[in-house]
């Protein structure tokens, strides 16, 4: 059976069940009523009956219950990631399966879903974020605490026409609690066994009859790092500080107007890029034994840092027809970084920007008209205008005599490099999705975006050699202009009160762009994304259980690799793929002390078309050639066979107490880093538990917890270079610790 076959009854499959579980959804029970459209809310909600509760998302840009929108959606609120050791981002496929959560060496979160990521730390990742409305362009601040998170949304697939011109695999949404005029707060601290020191608080109230605020504090530091660097003798991966900061003013002058105003600061440095060679290879010039794949060998003690924020005014007015959304945000921060990309003892080759050289800067502005009430066509349309600009000024790349093996390097060799790039990118895009009933449980959905881009770049690049001369050169190259629709087909049916299934199209694109770390490369052109998917959701013995499952086939033509070219990174178009398989959540009510909850998804991606692949071949005497290989019917990198989540949940109430334990695991596939499946990092099982108490009418609670508890060293970083294979080690080792927080 061909593959195109086999990915056509996936998705079949999915809807299949659906008949197999409406017999007995007929006699369960009809859900309890939903909020009006435009509450909040973000669950899960109780239920009375001990049954699951309700979960509200945006996912659709308006407030729905889970079960009713035709999307693939994992969605958990703050009590759930707090207890599953969820504590920042890069930690959140622990419970999100299908979400590969890669970090860069730097310490970026580069999140992927089904596959579909980028290892690039200065391109738009196609797995968009946003938070409260706002979508933030800029992958070096994704890397975050979540101190006062209200929940978590993954939206898998591509949300090319609600979301944007960089949804191709999928949209995290984030939502952080709402200010209210009861005055209440949450104070915590947590230590662990690397002497990290986590402290926080959240307070809200009101300060007028009209408005309310909220601030929220979240400050991080690390005593202990993971490794060590044998030549300095200093730490490696540690975290020398995190502050976020978030202020919110909420103005509600009538109960159809409300203006948030939010401003945010992060300020965060950590010792990372700390690079070992792949096992089984050595880097160009002197090798060194290491007693752990986290400690490191290097002259210098590599980090990376940021600290930016942004502000944002969303205003909500209801009419008596429609609401009306305005979200205006503004965005700006700057990275810097120093690292050894050949960690040997010996300098050989560093790279870095200097602290306020890699400014980022956005502006945006998005309105929507949003359909109340439910009548037989919901709809949103809108409109959203974005400027980005994305800076190098410089990044500098330093080349040691080692570096060509050599006592002096060659007289016309570059001794160093000063790579300036500048990056404008300005896009408009208007949008539409409706809702219409068709008949009285059917529905058809219908949307469409279209997006215009312009993308131009400024840049030059001083070659400084050994010969002691220094070579100038510029490049403007002519502007990048897309003009592309993307689109969205679905119909849905209740088939019972708690039983929903659906088929839907997808069209989704991300934009092509420059690489302004290496600008003499050419510009990448945009990828395209058809998906196809069915699926169903379920709510099953009088709601005690939760059910739902996708089955989803994809094209993706001209997809966006990133390679090296000698110690170069670039990023390319890579030819055609095809991807297939099936995502399954669930959340099981089993008594009312007693839950379960977890998923896990099958996923076939692999090239179908990919002729001139950069490949390498590792070197006897240290280092590798780079070569040309035909990576067709290669996996895709960061595409996983299978990925899956289960959290075990115990609660018990004394007269005492409340006594609350999680264990939640994790199983990884195994992953691939490069076109050319070389890079690999192994199946793993990540392992958390965590044990918490709270003394009857107290408003402390105690939690002890550990987190990887088989201390899984997980490859999340590794690349094909001339000079080697440098890989990073970034995932956390075990860790175990004690939080109290004081909740009123």
């Amino acid at each position: 059976m061909n593959k195109r076959k086999c990915g056509l009854l996936t998705c079949a499959a999915a809807m299949s069940l659906i008949t197999a579980v409406t017999a007995q959804a007929q006699a369960t029970p009809p859900p309890a009523a939903q909020p009006a459209d435009g509450d909040q809310g973000s669950a899960p909600q109780p239920a009375a009956d001990n049954g699951v509760g309700d979960i509200i998302v945006t996912a659709q840009r308006r407030s729905e219950n889970l079960q009713k929108v035709p999307i693939v959606v994992t969605a958990l609120n703050n009590t759930q990631l707090t207890r599953s050791g969820v504590v920042s981002l890069p930690t959140l496929s622990l419970v999100a399966p299908g979400l590969n959560s890669r970090t860069s060496g730097g310490g970026v979160f580069q999140p992927s879903i089904r596959g579909i990521g980028t290892s690039s730390n200065v391109v738009e990742n196609p797995v968009a974020l946003y938070i409260d409305g706002v979508y933030l362009a800029n992958q070096n601040e994704s890397n975050r605490e979540l101190p006062d998170v209200e929940q978590i949304a993954v939206l898998k697939g591509p949300q090319g026409t609600l979301f944007g011109r960089n949804s191709t695999g999928g949209v995290i949404q984030i939502t952080t609690k709402r200010p209210t005029q009861e005055f209440s707060g949450q104070v915590k601290a947590e230590i662990d066994n690397y002497a990290t020191l986590r402290t926080g608080a959240y307070l809200t109230g009101g300060v007028a009859k009209d408005l309310a605020a909220s601030i929220s504090v979240d400050y991080a530091t690390q005593g202990r790092g993971w490794g060590t660097n044998l030549v300095t003798g200093n730490d490696t991966f540690k975290l020398a500080h995190s502050l976020s900061l978030r202020g919110k003013l909420l103005y509600e002058p009538d109960a159809d107007t409300s203006l948030m105003l939010i401003g945010d600061y992060m300020d965060r440095k950590q010792y990372t890029y700390t690079f070992v060679p792949y096992p089984g290879t050595t880097f160009v010039g002197p090798a060194t034994r290491l007693a752990g794949k986290q400690d490191t060998a290097s002259p210098i003690d590599p980090y990376a840092a940021y600290h930016g924020g942004g502000v944002s005014l969303t205003a909500e007015h209801r009419l008596s027809f429609a609401k009306l959304t305005s979200i205006t945000a503004y965005r700006q921060g700057t990275t810097s970084y120093l690292f050894d990309d050949a960690p040997s003892g010996t300098p050989i080759f560093y790279v870095g920007v200097a602290p306020g050289n890699q400014p980022n800067k956005s502006f945006s502005e998005e309105l929507q008209l949003s359909s109340v009430g439910n009548g037989p066509v919901k709809y949103t349309f809108g409109v959203f205008y974005f400027f980005n600009r994305n800076s190098n000024s410089p990044v500098f790349r330093d080349f040691f005599p080692t570096f060509y093996g050599a006592t002096n390097g060659p007289p016309t060799a570059n001794q160093s490099t000063l790579t300036y790039g500048s990056e404008k990118t300005q896009s408009v895009a208007p949008f539409g999705q409706m809702d219409i009933t068709l008949l009285k449980d059917t529905t058809l959905t219908l949307g469409a975006r279209y997006t215009y881009e312009k993308r131009e770049l400024v840049g030059n690049a001083l070659l400084n050699l050994y010969n002691g001369n220094t070579i100038n050169v510029n490049y403007n190259p002519a502007p990048l202009t897309i003009n592309k629709p993307t689109w969205r087909a679905a119909l849905s049916h209740q088939f019972t009160s708690t039983v929903l299934g659906y088929v839907s199209y997808n069209r989704g694109i991300k934009s092509g762009g420059f690489n302004i770390l290496t600008p003499s490369n050419p510009a990448y052109l945009p990828e395209k994304l058809d998906a196809y998917e069915a699926g169903f959701k379920t709510e099953l013995f009088g709601r005690r259980l939760r059910l739902n499952a996708g089955g989803f086939y994809y094209n993706y033509d001209n997809l966006q690799v990133t390679q090296f070219v000698g110690v170069s990174q670039t990023v390319v178009n890579g030819a055609r793929a095809r991807l297939y398989g099936l995502d399954v959540d669930f959340n099981a009510k089993l008594t009312s002390e007693f839950s379960l909850s977890g998923g896990f998804e099958m996923l076939h991606a692999h090239f179908t078309s990919y002729p001139n692949a950069v490949g390498s071949i590792p070197k006897a005497t240290g280092g590798a050639t780079l070569i040309s290989v035909d990576a067709s019917g290669n996996r895709i990198p960061q595409s996983q066979k299978f990925v899956g989540t289960l959290a075990l949940d115990y609660e018990k109430q004394f007269s005492s107490g409340t006594f609350h334990a999680n264990v939640t695991g994790n199983y990884n596939g195994n992953y691939k880093f490069e076109a050319d499946n070389f890079l690999t990092q192994g199946a793993y099982t990540l392992l958390n538990s965590s044990l918490s108490w709270q003394p009857a009418h107290s408003a402390l609670t105690v939690s002890i917890w550990g987190r990887n508890l088989l201390n899984a060293i997980v490859l999340n970083n590794a690349t094909s270079q001339a000079i080697g294979y440098p890989v990073s080690y970034g995932q956390p080792p075990r860790t175990f610790g004690v939080t109290g927080k004081v909740t009123f």
